[in-house]
């Protein structure tokens, strides 16, 4: 017998809106009926038709994941594609399927509305450096769930983020620095005004503190997350022979840029300079010497965004919640330090 919500609203004793909305994932469901109609769905083998859910306005069997970034090629960056394994496992678990989006700058400056108002996904996963809080307050209001990998902080916005340590692991790799002997550690900034930025070069800050040391501004760079601009940077950090006998970076491509231009000055690492970074790319374990980095663990952060996702998908956190998921660090020693 091919079972229908009439059918299973009669097995359960309950009306065909209430099936529906189990169904759906929505809310106005007290938590023993759910379970009750879950209960019948499960011995019966229910599995709801995806066109109708989706004419109906009801569930799509998609998940959306937005990149708001800086850059087109967002697909080559590591923490991107590792997150995606991440999101791809818990999706593929829960029988969704993947949609992906990316925003088009000034080629399509209402793209970003238009994820919502054609509405084929259940839910979004938003990452990238330039969420912006009017999308946000868009979806919202259109009634779609989302979770944001990486934090932000948006007046009384309320947001579920999944985010890294990232206080703690640069305030780890600042202190295994100084547990080597070094007291002049430079540090190479990321992005400016974001809050992983901020909450690394606290964690450095912190690190020196309580080693009883001084933050030096002549020590702190602004690499901007990029390879290029860490070198060019680096450069006149030596052009001004400034004195440091370590170098830790908010990113691996920036500490791997630093330790070349290091090297090219005659430097040795980590004998004269120590080089840490942030990340742990595949590159950091193949650099000459191997780079001493903090393990992001980028597949966890995709993993956990989606669960919170279904979380709100099946009614057990609210879709406007506010609650962050913190994912420890790991500190990576290799030969750089």
């Amino acid at each position: 017998m091919a079972h229908t919500l009439e059918s299973i609203a009669e097995l359960a004793g309950v009306s065909r809106g209430t099936v529906s909305r189990v169904v759906n994932g929505q809310p106005g469901v007290k938590p023993n009926v759910r379970e009750r109609v879950l209960a019948v769905i499960e011995r019966t083998g229910y599995v709801p038709n995806p066109q109708a859910r989706s004419l109906a306005g009801g569930k799509t069997g998609n998940i959306g994941v937005v990149v708001f970034g800086d850059k087109p090629d967002f697909l080559k960056h590591h923490i991107f594609f590792e997150a995606l394994q991440g999101i791809q496992e818990q999706t593929a678990s829960n029988d969704y399927d993947l949609l992906l989006y990316a925003n088009r700058k000034e080629a399509d400056a209402e793209y970003w509305k238009r994820i919502a108002t054609k509405r084929k996904t259940d839910g979004l996963i938003i990452m990238g450096e330039r969420i912006q809080p009017e999308y946000l307050h868009y979806y919202r209001q259109r009634g779609i769930p989302y979770v944001l990998i990486g934090k932000r902080v948006f007046g009384s916005l309320p947001l579920a983020c999944v985010a890294s340590d990232y206080r703690s692991g640069a305030y780890r790799a600042t202190k295994h620095l100084l547990e080597r002997g070094r007291r002049r550690i430079a540090y190479i900034q990321g992005l400016p005004d974001m809050h992983h930025e901020n909450e690394r070069f606290a964690g450095y800050c912190e690190a020196l503190r309580e080693a009883g040391l001084d933050m030096d501004p002549s020590l702190i760079i602004a690499g901007r997350a990029e390879r290029e601009e860490a070198v060019r940077e680096m450069r006149l950090l030596l052009k001004r022979q400034a004195s440091f006998d370590a170098v830790f970076a908010a990113n691996d491509l920036m500490a791997l840029g630093a330790m070349d231009v290091l090297l090219e000055s005659g430097r040795s690492v980590p004998e004269d300079v120590a080089v840490a970074g942030y990340d742990d790319i595949a590159q950091s374990r193949h650099a000459s010497p191997p780079l001493t980095t903090v393990r992001q663990e980028k597949e966890k952060l995709g993993k956990e965004a989606a669960s919170l996702l279904f979380d709100m998908l099946r009614g057990a956190l609210p879709a406007d919640a506010s609650k962050d998921v913190v994912i420890e660090n790991d500190l990576i020693v290799r030969a750089s330090t």
